[in-house]
């Protein structure tokens, strides 16, 4: 039997270590997800926490690439360095969520001890997960160029080679996404899926120790032919220059388009995972075929080759970005089109809205992938390839790092998505003429009549951006389609655009740092809405009664509260109809988007206008990450109103471990109010959240407050018991005024929306799973119900276990019974009735009231549904 050479055992170790490459790929992005979101629940969402969590671990992949350039082309064993590597990954890993929790103590003794400035504060943030991911990232990025110099032992072929291990870590990236996404995250939460990734690391850390030993130890030369062109002179410099340009633009795109394909995917985790999917795949494709063309590019034209190819594609990025902006107005459109109503299958509907992310992210992608290999290409040296390839990946990390700092701070808020995209056009152009320049230095470079047409190409963008930009109407693009798609009775383009544009006035709109933020009027009702990526949150007329209620139930057990916390601001209605409480003396509003407070002035006629209150104090902040830094029994009363629970970032605040931590900063006869949605959710989603608030308050109180639409849960840790006489004193003075005006005409209208106390409860949701930190279950579940008509059917299921409040006079309760019938609940009125009848068999006029209501709710059901 022949026995192989070291060269020859390298080549047909190719697939295998490309398989452990693909895995690596795939690891790597797991764990960037399920770290963003422990450090999310430590620092916030902010978008400078947001910020600060991927500037680290860019940094540290950058850094990696760096270290590993100076050593890779001298290291004697790369695969077995490779499989350490990998083994310390898995480790880390491991001990990634011990570490964090021994952070915890640290950053809040520092908050308490120092009481920092904001600006303090954030230095310390970023110190802290720049040492927390530092370590994990700067092993990930020294791979790629570790791994380079193994594969490519012919410098014919160092592109393709380059490309197809690029390509093959970025695939790993994309099925990381799928199955960490769609799979590990939803079935297993996070810590099984941790533990997953990290055996997985593990494992592929001693396969490469295992293949290191069979095909050799001592790392091969790169063989050249007589055949080969000379190797290229391009400097190194100007190189990294174009290599951080290109991944300083690539960020600036990827959140220009998530911050589009927000308003028309919506903000779920699947939504999220959808466009980074179509992104990811553009740049593997790009990375895999895009080496094959730079080694010929190489052997036709000489050193020159690489660059000139590069110039076109920089070129094209730009141009196709730019081009792909005129098709962002038909988004909203094609979504409506790609709607099945006859689908509630979530993995049908995501292939569907996967062919939009990919439309306007996959093309420019794939060209931004193949420039990698490109521009390795156009510098690496025979003695000299993993230094090549460690500084390019290193400058264009940390690029990239530069353009998602850049672009959530400054470009997006202040020039928008469309200017965000401009921006990323004008440094692709400006790479390209580097590379440009770059070429004529090495040689015969960019030939003068495609230098002429990219100039011209470019000039024809610019001009048509300027003399003709493409449309971008705030109520067409925040029309929030993914949300209200089912309500649309016709789906035509002029169905579409009546509904989202032609009935309504724009008051206010702004791209913020973390939401796009719109105000509108309606012309024909007057109703004002507000909108956060194009999912109303806020309006003057069907949510007034939650708006106002969440904030004057908590009264009915505290009613001397003096210290309160309003967890979002919105159209500041909520926190208006605090002020109205005369015992109130400090009001605290946390809201995460300062472009909300704007907004809110809009609503100036309807929320006595919290914010010119003297007992007002906003907190711009992430509200689960104030909570956290605030001492324990700080409030009277919390008031937390949220988005959504299916959107992702919200999710955060419907866990046990938010609630337990809000329980903890309420003083001992503090209360806790709750709003929560009935809609956007199943059953079982209600069931485990209503599980999870009463695993934390040892005594609740439960609201119906809108009809199949909300309810406020409240919480405490005293018994919470009250009577006629506390509803009578909730609607005295200012508070009684506004409650009037919403249809709760006096005591008895406000005891209707009394649902259960937490004995009910338990009889309703005992036993049921909670919804944490660590399994998300609501999260990942409740996005199936978006289209869904869930409302009413949750209410029944309230209703189960519904109880009437028991009044203790006869009078009392016959004029709750009266108001049950204002109302048309007969059969609640009943029921009380027959409490009169029970205690007075003889009292006429609830008999008479019992008949009348008993015919009413025959001919009820008597009269067929519509």
């Amino acid at each position: 039997m022949a026995v192989l050479d070291a060269t020859e055992r390298r080549e047909r170790s190719l697939p295998f270590l490309l398989g452990l490459f693909f895995f690596s790929g795939a690891t790597g992005l797991i764990y960037q997800t399920l770290w963003a979101r422990r450090l999310h629940l430590l620092f916030g969402t902010s978008q400078f926490a947001v910020a600060t969590v991927l500037a680290a671990f860019m940094a540290g992949l950058g850094i990696g690439g760096f270290w590993m350039a100076r050593r890779a082309d001298r290291i004697e064993a790369p695969l077995r360095v490779y499989g350490l590597l990998e083994v310390g990954i898995g480790i880390y890993a491991v001990l990634f969520p011990w570490i964090l929790d021994l952070t915890l103590p640290l950053t809040l003794n520092f908050y308490t001890t120092v009481s920092p400035s904001p600006l303090v504060f954030g230095i310390w943030q970023m110190g802290i997960v720049g040492v927390l991911l530092l370590l994990p990232t700067i092993c990930m990025g020294a791979t790629l160029p570790l791994l380079a110099r193994f594969v490519s032992t012919r410098f014919h072929s160092v592109g393709s080679r380059i490309g197809i291990l690029y390509g093959a870590n970025t695939f790993g990236a994309v099925f990381g996404v799928w199955l960490g996404g769609f799979f590990l995250l939803p079935w297993l939460g996070q810590s099984t899926t941790n533990h997953i990734a990290a055996l997985a690391n593990l494992l592929l850390g001693v396969a490469a120790l295992l293949l290191s030993r069979n095909v050799g130890e001592r790392s091969a030369p790169v063989m050249a032919s007589s055949d080969d062109p000379d190797p290229p002179v391009s400097a190194m410099g100007a190189l990294m220059w174009v290599a951080a340009l290109s991944g300083f633009a690539a960020l600036v795109y990827e959140l220009a388009w998530f911050r589009l394909m927000c308003l028309i995917l919506g903000g779920s985790t699947y939504a999220f995972s959808t466009m980074l999917l179509a992104f990811l795949v553009g740049i593997a494709l790009g990375g895999w075929l895009g080496g094959k063309p730079a080694d010929l590019s190489l052997q036709r034209w000489g050193a020159p080759g690489p660059l000139r190819v590069l110039v076109g594609v920089q070129v094209a990025i730009g141009v196709s970005s730019c081009a792909l902006m005129w098709v962002y107005p038909e988004l909203p459109y094609l979504f409506v089109q790609l709607y099945d109503p006859d689908s509630a299958d979530l993995g049908l509907s995501w292939m569907r809205q996967v062919w939009l992310a990919v439309l306007v992210m996959t093309g420019p992608a794939l060209l931004m992938g193949a420039s990698f290999p490109l521009l390795v290409r156009a510098v690496a040296s025979r003695d000299g390839l993993g230094r090549a390839v460690g500084r390019i990946y290193g400058a264009n990390t940390l690029g990239s790092l530069f353009g998602a700092v850049l672009a959530g701070f400054v470009f997006l808020p202040r020039l928008h998505v469309l200017g965000a995209v401009g921006v990323g056009v004008v440094v692709n152009l400006l790479a390209a003429l580097i590379a440009g320049v770059e070429s004529q230095r090495v040689g015969r470079g960019v030939r003068p009549a495609f230098l002429a047409g990219g100039v011209l190409t470019a000039l024809i963008a610019g001009g048509l951006v300027v003399y003709h930009p493409p449309k971008w109407d705030p109520l067409w693009m925040s029309a929030g389609t993914y949300k209200y798609v089912s309500d649309l009775s016709d789906r035509s383009r002029a169905g579409v655009e009546s509904f989202a544009v032609e009935d309504y006035e724009l008051l206010y709109y702004d791209e913020g740092f973390s939401t796009v933020v719109t105000v509108a009027r309606s012309v024909e009702t007057g109703n004002i809405w507000l909108a956060n990526n194009g999912k109303v949150e806020a309006s003057t007329t069907v949510d007034m009664l939650t708006q106002v209620l969440v904030s004057h139930l908590p009264f009915l057990f505290a009613p001397q509260a003096q210290r309160v916390s309003v967890i979002g601001l919105a159209s500041g209605i909520t926190a208006g109809a605090l002020t109205l409480h005369p015992a109130v003396q400090e009001i605290e509003i946390v809201e995460l988007e300062p472009s909300i407070i704007e907004a809110s002035h809009a609503f100036d006629t309807m929320n006595h206008r919290p914010l010119e209150d003297d007992r007002v104090e906003l907190v711009i902040a992430d509200g689960r990450n104030h909570l956290l830094f605030t001492p324990t029994e700080t409030w009277d009363v919390i008031v937390s109103q949220p988005s959504n629970p299916w959107l992702s970032g919200v999710s955060n605040l419907f866990t046990r471990e938010f609630f337990e931590m809000g329980r903890d900063r309420l003083t001992e006869d503090g209360v806790w109010s709750q709003w929560v949605q009935l809609y956007g959710m199943g059953q079982e989603d209600l069931r485990s959240l209503l599980a999870t608030f009463r695993s934390v308050f040892p005594h609740v109180a439960l609201f119906s407050t809108i009809e199949d639409a909300d309810i406020v849960l409240i919480g405490s840790k005293k018994p919470l018991r009250f009577g006629i006489e506390d509803a009578r004193r909730i609607l005295e003075g200012a508070v009684g005024e506004q409650l009037v005006e919403l249809g709760v005409q006096g005591p008895y209208d406000l005891l209707l929306h009394y649902l259960m106390d937490e004995a009910a409860l338990d009889l309703l949701v005992g036993g049921e799973g909670l919804n944490t930190d660590d399994n998300m279950r609501i999260e990942f579940s409740a996005p199936h119900y978006l289209h869904s008509s869930t409302a009413s059917e949750n209410l029944l299921f309230l209703l189960r276990e519904s109880v009437i409040h028991e009044l203790d006079t006869i009078e009392d309760n016959l004029a709750l019974a009266q108001a049950y019938g204002r109302r048309e609940d007969w059969t609640r009125g009943m029921v009380v009735l027959k409490r009169v009848l029970d205690a007075e068999p003889g009292h006429a006029e609830a008999a008479v009231l019992f008949r009348e209501y008993r015919a009413l709710f025959q001919a009820a059901q008597a009269t067929p549904e519509d």
